[in-house]
């Protein structure tokens, strides 16, 4: 691969790991994307259905999933009322000009009218609240939807009267996707999610979808996908297609099927996170998976058509516990001194975000057959 090539391969990755590209923090990155603009927007159209948005202080990727995933949540975000609030956040900023100054307390009072009357209660005089949005005020700021003119937010934790004074900038016109839908008549989230997967649907070819997929989630289970993209899928040559358009625009990457699930490898570490690397909970995942799949092998555990495992919270917990009982003596400090239930949970949370396991509702536990795509063992 020549070397404009690989300058092109860098902007397609950097595009699709940053939720912006910043004009005065990524200036390189940034002229590079901008002189290859023609180019780059083509591919994302032609290859995705994605548009490219480009401005004078940053460059963004619209890029919108064909169906949302746990991973795709916000880290800093860990209840209900942080992604109330940032909704509320986000429909108070719809009204603002670019630069426009408003206070938290002007916030606050917008909150609370926007604030759906059947959802989850809140009140400012809960402190646990008010740090639920000074967290989703820090995230705005962190994203550049806003900056901080006067003040700081961590005082808003503590005193319900404490105020800031806020500006709003360039970017907060552009962080939400835009959909053709009426929001006003949606009634219910399956409502939405309907409506969101009908147009991305209408808008979009099976091959679209499914690189979508490849270039957002870890793996891809056929029984997730519709009708046409199992086709395609399945479909040999199709597939030899798939791969041959990553091959021809990505070295070191590389399409694998295998039985009902697919996923696009990378054999050299590029942006982003990767799975398996070289720290004590993607390693104690590898030491999972491996004795899972011995059982496997052993045919004390079976497999269901898709090529899944389904078992019991406490069977699960059983078989980390082997695992711990093996391979503890070479786990670093901070995982054996805690106990085995946290840890687990903590290794759990890491396979799910791979798309590796899921911890279900009815406290079942699923390992999908990725889990087995990444075993091992170490000296």
């Amino acid at each position: 691969m020549d070397k404009d090539q690989m300058v092109l391969q860098e902007c397609v990755e950097a595009l699709f790991h940053f939720y912006w590209i910043h004009r005065d923090k990524q200036a390189d990155l940034y002229f590079q994307i901008l002189s290859r603009k023609a180019e780059l927007t083509d591919m994302m159209r032609d290859y995705f259905g994605y548009r490219l948005i480009l401005r004078t202080e940053f460059i963004k990727l619209e890029k919108i999933p064909v169906s949302s995933k746990p991973f795709m949540g916000i880290n800093n975000f860990s209840t209900v009322h942080h992604y109330m609030f940032f909704c509320c956040f986000l429909t108070y900023l719809e009204d603002k000009g670019e630069d426009q100054q408003f206070t938290l307390q002007n916030a606050c009072d917008a909150i609370r009218m926007y604030y759906p009357e059947d959802a989850i209660h809140f009140a400012w005089e809960e402190r646990s609240h008010r740090r639920a949005f000074a967290d989703v005020l820090q995230h705005c700021v962190m994203l550049r939807l806003v900056y901080v003119v006067d003040r700081d937010i961590d005082g808003f934790r503590d005193d319900i009267n404490h105020d800031v004074l806020f500006q709003t900038t360039p970017y907060f016109r552009h962080f939400a996707p835009l959909y053709f839908l009426d929001l006003s008549k949606i009634q219910s989230w399956s409502q939405l999610e309907e409506h969101i997967t009908k147009e991305i649907t209408n808008n979009t070819t099976p091959k679209q979808r499914v690189l979508r997929r490849f270039f957002l989630e870890s793996a891809i289970y056929d029984d997730e996908l519709s009708e046409d993209e199992v086709i395609l899928l399945e479909d040999r040559q199709e597939l030899e297609r798939l791969n041959e358009i990553i091959c021809e625009s990505f070295e070191y990457w590389h399409l694998e099927r295998y039985h009902r699930t697919t996923m696009l490898i990378h054999s050299e570490v590029r942006y982003g996170d990767y799975y398996p690397k070289d720290e004590q909970i993607s390693n104690t995942a590898v030491q999972y998976a491996t004795f899972i799949w011995d059982m496997v092998n052993e045919q004390k555990v079976a497999l269901d058509h898709n090529g899944r495992i389904t078992c019991t919270e406490y069977e699960a917990l059983k078989w980390f516990q082997a695992i711990k009982e093996l391979h503890s003596h070479g786990w670093t400090k901070s995982f054996t001194e805690r106990p085995v239930t946290t840890i687990w949970r903590e290794v759990m949370e890491y396979m799910s975000d791979f798309h590796m396991a899921e911890v279900q509702m009815d406290k079942q536990i699923v390992f999908y057959s990725a889990t087995g795509r990444a075993t091992g063992y170490y000296a």
